[in-house]
């Protein structure tokens, strides 16, 4: 008869193959205390760019390429409302730190800024061109719908059916164009970080 194995035995066999890669443990660990250093900052937590360059120089100049690159592409979306605050500079600021103040990289990520700041106003003139478009048609749905009752009615643009959905339709085409351009200005960026 057999030995009964106990299932401390058991799992002691089946790892008895496995090994813990020491290197790419502590890799993963920096690149992700890099990005919590580089969050920090975007974050507004108190942290100025030399406090930034500061706690970064505790790290391989590779770890800190890899690490900021991610946080950077990250940080690069679209804003809904119109950008007031200074996280554009701070990304620029980032990106320049990790390619060693590498002059094309300056430069996409300076076309980029405008390109992110002009997406709120592009949306709110899209919406304001299709408002003045549209009235005449609420006027007459507000009169046959006058008519109808025998009493005025009085319609609101912004809760229209019809409207909504024409809206959400352009703003989801204009989003969707910005977002392709964004995407590729990112694999641009992407490839010269690397």
């Amino acid at each position: 008869m057999g030995k009964i194995k106990s299932a401390w035995e058991i799992a002691l066999e089946k790892t008895a193959d496995i090994q813990l890669d020491k290197e790419k443990y502590q890799h993963d660990a920096d690149i992700t205390k890099i990005r919590m250093i580089a969050g920090s900052y975007l974050a507004d937590d108190g942290k100025t760019l030399d406090d930034v360059r500061k706690d970064l120089a505790a790290f391989s100049s590779k770890d800190v390429r890899e690490a900021l690159s991610l946080t950077i592409i990250q940080a690069l979306s679209l804003p809904q409302e119109e950008v007031l605050d200074d996280r554009f500079d701070k990304v620029a600021s980032l990106a320049a730190i990790a390619s060693q103040d590498d002059q094309q990289v300056s430069s996409l990520i300076e076309q980029l800024t405008a390109f992110l700041k002009q997406y709120p106003a592009h949306r709110k003139d899209l919406v304001e061109k299709m408002k003045e478009q549209y009235q005449p048609m609420l006027e007459e749905k507000e009169a046959k719908l006058s008519q109808q009752y025998g009493q005025p009615v009085k319609l609101r643009i912004e809760s229209d059916k019809d409207f909504v959905e024409l809206a959400a339709k352009n703003l989801e085409r204009l989003q969707d164009q910005y977002s392709k351009t964004l995407d590729g200005a990112k694999e641009q960026l992407r490839a010269l970080l690397s």
